[in-house]
């Protein structure tokens, strides 16, 4: 008698537990999710101010890091046929079709969001510093408002750079010159790669670099560096145009390079966007 009093009460206190356990199986089981990832269709990066909605349900998304985009999940659904809704500024939206099935759902490939434009852009600043042989950009774009433009979409850039000794009178200069400059010899004409910085903390996320092996061997102490940078419309232009487009551009005398792009640029394919750095450390280092 003495054991079964003891085993009632055991019986008693296990209750709750075996309770929790069905509960947490049933609902692994049953609970109906989707999980997927969003990426920039260009960076293969996260997507700034991303917004998802599925049935009654919403997922807002900022800054993520400079690794793969991370998964996002919807929990709660109801199994069927749904629509999944992406969504973020300057970016085609994109609406998926789904049949969601109870349990686990899972889109594999990650969906790739089309970005259209940098908004508000105006122009841009190049910086640019001697690292051995070579010169690095980093690109800031500038909005129309004044302030730097910080988060959009990562755009496919054209970008071309001429380099030349900067002379004054057809004598190259030997100290900074702030008036009077000019161009002299051209030391580099050609298109340069720009590369993309996911991580956070980063301002200006367009960098490229004019490889020194790409320029012509000169001892002249100041270069001046011409910088032409194309955005252009992906929904309007698609790359292959671009670079059809660009490839002419470098028989155009500079002088009427923005006559010849014109015309693309009144369609809305695309903007370009100029920008000179004078008293450029020349020479060897």
């Amino acid at each position: 008698m003495k054991a079964k009093k003891l085993l009632v009460p055991v019986l008693a206190g296990m209750a709750p537990l075996v309770v929790a356990l069905v509960v947490y199986l049933g609902t692994r089981e049953w609970d109906t999710t989707l999980e997927f990832r969003v990426q920039d269709a260009v960076s293969k990066g996260w997507v700034w101010d991303a917004k998802f909605r599925l049935q009654n349900r919403a997922i807002r998304a900022y800054y993520q890091s400079d690794q793969p985009p991370i998964p996002f999940t919807f929990t709660n659904l109801e199994p069927g046929d749904a629509v999944l809704e992406i969504a973020a500024p300057s970016y085609v939206p994109a609406n998926v079709k789904l049949e969601l099935k109870r349990g686990r759902n899972r889109i594999e490939a990650p969906i790739e969001l089309l970005g259209y434009e940098i908004p508000n852009l105006a122009k841009w600043i190049v910086m640019d510093e001697r690292a051995g042989n070579d010169i690095k950009q980093e690109l800031r774009p500038v909005s129309t408002a004044g302030p730097a433009v910080l988060n959009h979409p990562c755009l496919d850039l054209w970008i071309g750079a001429q380099v030349s000794v900067q002379a004054k009178n057809g004598i190259p200069v030997k100290s900074e010159t702030k008036e009077g400059a000019e161009r002299g010899e051209t030391l580099f004409r050609g298109r340069i790669e720009w590369e993309w910085d996911s991580s956070p903390e980063t301002s200006f996320r367009y960098g490229s670099t004019i490889p020194g092996g790409d320029i012509m061997a000169n001892s002249d102490p100041f270069w001046v560096i011409d910088y032409l940078i194309v955005v252009a419309d992906p929904r309007l232009l698609s790359a292959e145009e671009l670079e059809d487009i660009m490839a002419r551009a470098w028989s155009v005398p500079s002088g009427q390079l923005e006559a010849y792009l014109g015309p693309f640029a009144t369609e809305g394919k695309l903007a370009a966007y100029s920008f000179t750095s004078w008293n450029v450390d020349g020479g060897s280092p």
